[in-house]
């Protein structure tokens, strides 16, 4: 009889223990499944943008990596602000126009600014206009105004790309013909026209601005 009492109890002790080891199993399977649909979207992501990427810089050919000026124009102004800093200290009867030659070399510099983005677009840089039709063109389903800019911020991360802009951006190109616009409840969602269809509708605003 003591015999069939040990072994009842031993057989509920395995039971208890095998019922926590399952309990353990389940809950690190629903934690390493959660994180591997989490890597699979990061993932998703990743591939996504490395594609738009590839598309920019196959559109900007082999001129890509010489179009956008480094920061020599930035080096040469704290050189030259550094310089009439030096020349200021050296002749102390010149102080008053110190402050007359910081505004000169900030408007200098703002002037040099814009000359460099002036370079950049005439140099074939891809405008914002063209970011996001291409970002439509390449995802094809409808998307928000707010996803085409947080795909664009991450894949340009030096530029700056705000969601009005885009949005704007967005309703040039319905207006002319280049996008569709939909609406899914209270979302507004945008995708790339045909070809087709965007050149005929070119066609027509040339026709009736004419």
């Amino acid at each position: 009889m003591d015999t069939s009492a040990d072994n009842t109890n031993l057989k509920s002790q395995y039971a208890s223990q095998i019922t926590a080891d399952l309990e353990h199993n389940s809950a690190d399977h629903e934690r390493v499944s959660s994180e591997i649909t989490s890597l699979q979207q990061q993932l998703l992501v990743l591939e996504n943008n490395r594609t738009l990427l590839l598309g920019m810089r196959q559109s900007l050919g082999d001129e890509a990596a010489g179009d956008v000026p480094g920061s020599t124009g930035v080096s040469d102004s704290e050189n030259g602000a550094s310089d009439a800093r030096k020349s200021a200290e050296q002749s102390p009867t010149r102080k008053p126009a110190k402050k007359t030659d910081t505004a000169n070399g900030r408007r200098k510099g703002a002037e040099s600014g814009g000359s460099r983005t002036k370079r950049v677009r005439e140099a074939g840089a891809p405008t914002l206009r063209d970011l996001i039709h291409g970002d439509l063109t390449q995802h094809g389903e409808p998307r928000s105004a707010a996803e085409v800019t947080a795909a664009l911020t991450q894949a340009l991360p030096d530029r700056e790309i705000k969601a009005t802009v885009v949005r704007s951006t967005l309703e040039s190109l319905v207006a002319k013909g280049e996008a569709h616009r939909t609406k899914q409840q209270r979302s507004v969602l945008y995708s790339a026209a045909a070809p087709d269809s965007a050149a005929g509708a070119a066609e027509r605003s040339a026709a009736s601005s004419s």
